[in-house]
């Protein structure tokens, strides 16, 4: 059965030929047959449109657990007082490995035998770290070198390898795909991405081996280090128009084998079927407000209700920007919903796009690396020009951009300054990531910044402790009781998401 839901899945969203040809999907997203184009398309659809696991994993827990939103139920509940859904915790595991992984594994697989596909043998790379980076960063050791072989090698019990050993693969797939990454090689067909652009493929490369060697900073330094240097002499983003970025069409999310559709933003899936439920946490809210900073007015629309005196009009001098508290339901709030800041309309529409890899995080990661004394350069000047992206980037979205005079009265008004050095920059990842909050989620586990604002919340269900991990799904322990065992006993014995990933030692 699964097999065929594979397939059936597959003859929904294969494309045949290079894919500068993205409207074809709008037009006729049904292809005759599998092949590695149309299962790159397929994957990278996926990856943010999927309304399943966007709206459950990125959405509720993790942009509930990091505090870029509050105030609807689910990410209240679930995200804000850390209750647990075996639903929710699961979705990511569920989808990636039925859809995304198998996918990219048959890619790898076909294209590793024809000496006359080097590029797309390197994008299959890429992708596969981009997407088993997700999925280890949120449960820990998880199914990685062998998982997606049921077909080919009829693996159908793959070990959980631990995550070590997976950053390991991490860094030597992605150096091998910048290498075969070739201009005078084949096109790169079925990329929605970057349209087969061989070089912002070998950009992306050494950005994404730059994000996981900045993520084991803190585990393995001397390691990290070792792999940033490689990173930036090899190049990395250099603008926002090297961004890993999904365009999305207008299409509604459906999971249902017989009507699958993930050509629109499956985090749009979320805040559309939330309509007004969801909005910005006070956090977020507040430290825009503080700092005046240009995104909040670019992210936020004004609250249309006072705060101060409960359903009359906004009060004279009265803010017009204010966040919902984690832990608190919208309809707590004095004046109701309307008394909170709302999302801009352009940020929830099924055509917004998806950020999954930006040169803002690249500025900011290298600041770091600057500040620890890993690279030449000053590191006030990478997270200068890293904020600086990051506001330019929500341009994407439909907002109007910010003036530069803006820009540049912000930047310089907030530098690096001594003595906060990581937490400056940590802070701004997360709002760098505020659409991605499951790197957003990943980057604060690993830095500790933002700090959040603790839930006092009774009924909590961790007593106010974020989680550090998302369970495995529990029907593991019939499916593959051996490996899941063995991983389970590296997490204490305890499938507990109190438990931490290897990296995260802080």
């Amino acid at each position: 059965m699964k097999i065929k839901y594979i397939i059936a899945i597959l003859a929904v969203f294969t494309v045949v030929g290079c894919t500068e040809n993205f409207d074809e999907l709008e037009k006729d997203p049904v292809a005759l047959s599998a092949n590695p184009a149309g299962q790159l398309t397929f994957t990278q659809l996926c990856m943010s449109g999927d309304g399943y696991y966007q709206h459950r994993t990125n959405l509720i827990y993790a942009g509930g657990f990091v505090q870029h939103y509050s105030g609807s139920w689910g990410v209240t509940n679930y995200g804000g007082k850390f209750n647990n859904s075996e639903e929710y915790a699961v979705a990511l595991w569920r989808n990636v490995y039925a859809h995304e992984m198998k996918s990219v594994v048959d890619i790898l697989d076909v294209t590793g035998k024809d000496p006359l596909a080097v590029n797309m043998n390197a994008v299959a790379k890429i992708m596969r770290v981009m997407i088993a980076q997700r999925l280890t960063d949120i449960y820990g050791d998880v199914p990685y070198s062998e998982a997606g072989l049921a077909f080919s090698k009829g693996i159908v019990t793959p070990k959980y390898d631990k995550q070590e050993d997976i950053y390991a693969s991490f860094f030597k797939e992605l150096d091998e795909a910048f290498n075969q990454l070739n201009t005078g090689k084949d096109l790169i067909k079925g990329d929605l991405f970057y349209k087969g652009d061989v070089s912002k493929w070998k950009k992306l490369a050494n950005t994404m081996r730059l994000r996981a060697a900045m993520r084991i900073s803190e585990v393995n330094p001397a390691e990290a280090e070792k792999q940033v240097k490689a990173t930036l002499q090899n190049g990395v983003f250099e603008s926002n128009d090297d961004n890993c970025i999904m365009h999305h069409l207008d299409f509604p999310f459906s999971d249902d084998p017989a009507r699958l559709d993930y050509r629109g933003n499956g985090l749009s899936y979320g805040f559309i079927g939330n309509d007004q439920g969801d909005h910005f946490s006070s956090l977020l809210i507040d430290y825009l407000k503080n700092n005046g900073d240009p995104r909040l007015t670019m992210i936020a629309t004004p609250k249309t209700s006072s705060s101060v005196v409960p359903w009359a009009p906004i009060q004279p001098g009265e803010t017009l920007y204010e966040g919902v508290k984690p832990g608190v339901f919208r309809w707590e709030l004095p004046g109701g919903s309307n008394s909170a800041s709302g999302i801009q309309p352009y940020l929830k529409l099924r055509t917004t796009p998806f950020l999954h890899v930006s040169y803002s995080e690249t500025e900011l990661l290298l600041a770091e690396a600057a500040f620890r004394g890993w690279v030449s350069g000053s590191a006030a000047d990478y997270y200068k020009k890293g904020v600086e992206a990051g506001i330019k980037q929500l341009e994407i979205y439909g907002a109007a951009p910010a003036s530069q005079v803006s820009i540049d009265a912000y930047v310089n008004a907030k530098p690096l300054l001594p003595g906060t050095e990581k937490e400056q920059i940590g802070t701004q990842i997360w709002i760098t990531y505020l659409f991605n909050s499951i790197e957003g989620y990943s980057n604060w586990r690993r830095t500790g910044y933002p700090h959040l604002i603790p839930i006092t919340n009774s009924d909590s269900g961790t007593g106010g402790v974020v989680p550090t991990r998302l369970y495995y799904p529990s029907d593991e322990l019939q499916k593959n009781e051996k490996n899941y065992q063995e991983a389970v006993a590296r997490l204490g014995g305890k499938n507990d998401w109190l438990g931490k990933v290897w990296w995260d030692v802080n």
